[in-house]
Protein backbone atom coordinates (compact mmCIF):
# COMPACT_ATOMS: atom_id res chain seq x y z
CA UNK A 1 0.00 0.00 0.00
CA UNK A 2 1.51 3.37 -1.25
CA UNK A 3 1.90 6.00 2.10
CA UNK A 4 0.45 9.65 1.49
CA UNK A 5 3.09 12.26 1.27
CA UNK A 6 2.46 14.67 3.67
CA UNK A 7 4.52 17.68 3.68
CA UNK A 8 4.11 20.21 6.48
CA UNK A 9 4.17 24.11 6.85
CA UNK A 10 7.97 24.90 8.06
CA UNK A 11 7.51 27.07 11.50
CA UNK A 12 10.72 29.24 10.01
CA UNK A 13 8.27 30.46 7.23
CA UNK A 14 5.27 31.49 9.41
CA UNK A 15 6.69 35.02 10.19
CA UNK A 16 7.60 35.34 6.64
CA UNK A 17 4.21 34.63 5.32
CA UNK A 18 2.81 38.29 5.35
CA UNK A 19 5.34 39.88 3.49
CA UNK A 20 5.36 37.27 0.96
CA UNK A 21 1.94 37.49 0.13
CA UNK A 22 2.42 41.67 -0.22
CA UNK A 23 5.12 40.91 -2.57
CA UNK A 24 2.86 38.52 -4.40
CA UNK A 25 0.15 40.59 -4.75
CA UNK A 26 2.26 43.30 -6.01
CA UNK A 27 3.85 41.38 -8.31
CA UNK A 28 0.59 40.00 -9.75
CA UNK A 29 -0.68 43.52 -10.25
CA UNK A 30 2.52 44.20 -11.70
CA UNK A 31 1.88 41.62 -14.85
CA UNK A 32 -0.24 43.43 -17.87
CA UNK A 33 -0.86 43.56 -21.44
CA UNK A 34 2.94 44.65 -22.05
CA UNK A 35 4.75 42.15 -20.40
CA UNK A 36 2.18 39.29 -20.42
CA UNK A 37 3.88 37.42 -23.41
CA UNK A 38 7.46 37.41 -21.08
CA UNK A 39 5.54 34.81 -19.09
CA UNK A 40 3.74 32.35 -22.03
CA UNK A 41 7.44 31.36 -23.21
CA UNK A 42 7.76 27.33 -23.06
CA UNK A 43 5.46 25.46 -21.88
CA UNK A 44 2.27 28.30 -20.92
CA UNK A 45 2.19 28.79 -25.10
CA UNK A 46 2.66 25.26 -25.40
CA UNK A 47 -0.47 24.08 -23.30
CA UNK A 48 -2.63 27.33 -24.72
CA UNK A 49 -1.59 26.03 -28.05
CA UNK A 50 -2.57 22.72 -27.96
CA UNK A 51 -5.72 23.47 -25.68
CA UNK A 52 -7.08 25.63 -28.59
CA UNK A 53 -5.98 22.90 -31.40
CA UNK A 54 -8.19 20.04 -29.25
CA UNK A 55 -11.01 22.14 -29.49
CA UNK A 56 -10.74 22.72 -33.16
CA UNK A 57 -9.90 26.36 -33.02
CA UNK A 58 -7.70 28.80 -34.87
CA UNK A 59 -7.95 31.82 -32.68
CA UNK A 60 -7.46 32.37 -29.11
CA UNK A 61 -6.79 35.48 -26.89
CA UNK A 62 -5.88 35.80 -23.20
CA UNK A 63 -7.69 38.51 -21.96
CA UNK A 64 -6.46 40.86 -18.75
CA UNK A 65 -7.66 43.47 -16.45
CA UNK A 66 -5.97 46.53 -16.86
CA UNK A 67 -4.57 48.58 -14.34
CA UNK A 68 -7.68 50.76 -13.44
CA UNK A 69 -9.77 47.36 -13.64
CA UNK A 70 -12.56 49.02 -16.32
CA UNK A 71 -11.30 46.71 -19.45
CA UNK A 72 -9.55 43.87 -20.69
CA UNK A 73 -6.92 43.96 -23.00
CA UNK A 74 -6.02 41.06 -25.23
CA UNK A 75 -2.46 40.56 -23.98
CA UNK A 76 -1.93 37.23 -25.87
CA UNK A 77 -2.85 35.86 -28.95
CA UNK A 78 -2.97 32.35 -31.17
CA UNK A 79 -3.84 32.66 -34.74
CA UNK A 80 -3.39 35.65 -37.12
CA UNK A 81 -6.47 38.26 -36.48
CA UNK A 82 -5.77 37.33 -32.20
CA UNK A 83 -2.67 38.46 -32.73
CA UNK A 84 -3.57 41.41 -34.85
CA UNK A 85 -5.94 41.92 -31.96
CA UNK A 86 -2.96 41.84 -29.19
CA UNK A 87 -0.82 44.06 -31.14
CA UNK A 88 -3.42 46.77 -31.38
CA UNK A 89 -4.58 49.07 -28.96
CA UNK A 90 -7.88 47.54 -28.21
CA UNK A 91 -9.67 47.43 -24.86
CA UNK A 92 -12.96 45.84 -24.36
CA UNK A 93 -14.56 47.83 -21.61
CA UNK A 94 -16.19 46.08 -18.37
CA UNK A 95 -19.41 46.54 -19.12
CA UNK A 96 -19.57 45.32 -22.45
CA UNK A 97 -18.99 41.46 -24.17
CA UNK A 98 -18.96 38.14 -22.68
CA UNK A 99 -15.36 38.15 -22.37
CA UNK A 100 -16.77 41.20 -19.41
CA UNK A 101 -19.57 39.14 -18.05
CA UNK A 102 -17.07 35.72 -17.53
CA UNK A 103 -14.93 38.22 -15.58
CA UNK A 104 -17.21 39.44 -13.54
CA UNK A 105 -19.13 36.90 -12.66
CA UNK A 106 -16.02 33.88 -12.80
CA UNK A 107 -18.37 31.67 -14.36
CA UNK A 108 -17.20 29.71 -17.54
CA UNK A 109 -19.30 30.29 -21.10
CA UNK A 110 -19.46 27.94 -24.33
CA UNK A 111 -22.40 29.55 -26.73
CA UNK A 112 -22.34 28.45 -30.49
CA UNK A 113 -24.53 30.69 -32.46
CA UNK A 114 -23.04 33.21 -30.09
CA UNK A 115 -23.92 36.11 -32.51
CA UNK A 116 -27.47 35.82 -31.72
CA UNK A 117 -26.93 36.51 -28.15
CA UNK A 118 -27.45 40.39 -27.11
CA UNK A 119 -24.83 40.04 -24.83
CA UNK A 120 -22.14 39.42 -27.55
CA UNK A 121 -20.36 42.76 -28.16
CA UNK A 122 -20.24 43.07 -31.75
CA UNK A 123 -17.00 45.67 -31.30
CA UNK A 124 -13.91 43.02 -32.28
CA UNK A 125 -15.72 41.36 -34.74
CA UNK A 126 -16.30 45.05 -36.73
CA UNK A 127 -13.03 45.72 -35.87
CA UNK A 128 -11.11 42.53 -37.40
CA UNK A 129 -14.03 41.90 -40.35
CA UNK A 130 -15.17 38.74 -39.07
CA UNK A 131 -18.31 36.91 -37.37
CA UNK A 132 -18.08 35.06 -34.20
CA UNK A 133 -19.84 32.54 -34.38
CA UNK A 134 -19.22 30.24 -31.79
CA UNK A 135 -17.33 31.19 -28.24
CA UNK A 136 -15.84 29.96 -24.78
CA UNK A 137 -14.60 31.92 -22.39
CA UNK A 138 -13.35 30.88 -18.83
CA UNK A 139 -11.97 32.75 -16.01
CA UNK A 140 -7.93 33.02 -16.15
CA UNK A 141 -6.79 33.24 -12.58
CA UNK A 142 -2.78 33.69 -11.20
CA UNK A 143 -1.39 34.94 -7.75
CA UNK A 144 -4.98 33.88 -5.94
CA UNK A 145 -6.98 36.97 -8.25
CA UNK A 146 -9.23 36.31 -11.24
CA UNK A 147 -7.14 38.45 -13.37
CA UNK A 148 -8.90 38.04 -16.82
CA UNK A 149 -10.26 35.07 -19.31
CA UNK A 150 -9.36 33.29 -21.60
CA UNK A 151 -11.61 33.02 -24.99
CA UNK A 152 -11.78 30.97 -28.00
CA UNK A 153 -14.20 31.26 -31.30
CA UNK A 154 -14.80 29.89 -34.37
CA UNK A 155 -15.26 32.99 -36.62
CA UNK A 156 -16.36 33.41 -39.95
CA UNK A 157 -13.94 35.84 -42.06
CA UNK A 158 -16.01 38.17 -45.00
CA UNK A 159 -13.90 35.99 -47.70
CA UNK A 160 -15.14 32.62 -45.82
CA UNK A 161 -17.62 31.11 -47.95
CA UNK A 162 -18.12 28.02 -45.51
CA UNK A 163 -22.05 27.95 -44.66
CA UNK A 164 -21.52 25.57 -41.94
CA UNK A 165 -19.99 26.84 -38.91
CA UNK A 166 -18.02 24.31 -36.80
CA UNK A 167 -19.28 24.05 -32.92
CA UNK A 168 -18.33 23.44 -29.55
CA UNK A 169 -18.92 20.77 -27.76
CA UNK A 170 -18.98 20.63 -23.57
CA UNK A 171 -15.76 18.74 -23.63
CA UNK A 172 -14.43 21.61 -25.27
CA UNK A 173 -15.37 24.00 -22.38
CA UNK A 174 -13.92 21.37 -20.08
CA UNK A 175 -10.31 21.25 -22.34
CA UNK A 176 -10.74 24.99 -22.14
CA UNK A 177 -10.99 24.81 -18.06
CA UNK A 178 -8.10 22.33 -17.80
CA UNK A 179 -5.65 24.63 -19.91
CA UNK A 180 -6.51 27.62 -17.63
CA UNK A 181 -5.97 25.57 -14.55
CA UNK A 182 -3.01 24.65 -15.16
CA UNK A 183 -1.39 27.54 -16.74
CA UNK A 184 -2.62 28.99 -13.50
CA UNK A 185 -0.33 26.25 -11.60
CA UNK A 186 2.86 27.12 -13.69
CA UNK A 187 2.16 31.36 -14.39
CA UNK A 188 2.24 30.88 -9.94
CA UNK A 189 4.77 28.64 -9.76
CA UNK A 190 6.97 30.57 -12.39
CA UNK A 191 6.39 34.26 -10.53
CA UNK A 192 6.69 32.81 -7.09
CA UNK A 193 10.21 31.29 -8.01
CA UNK A 194 11.27 35.09 -9.18
CA UNK A 195 9.92 36.43 -6.39
CA UNK A 196 11.87 34.55 -3.87
CA UNK A 197 14.91 34.20 -6.72
CA UNK A 198 15.06 30.23 -6.04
Amino acid sequence: MATRLNILPDERFVPLRGALNERLLAVGDSVSSENFADICEGMIHYILTQSFEQVGVREGVVWLLNARKDALSPSFGIGPHSERLVASDYEQPLREGIVSMVTMTEQPFLENEVYKNAKHSKMVDQKLGQQTDAMIVVPFYFLRQCRGVISCVHVKHSDDASSQPPTFKPEDLKTMMRASAVITELIDYRLLKQTIQW
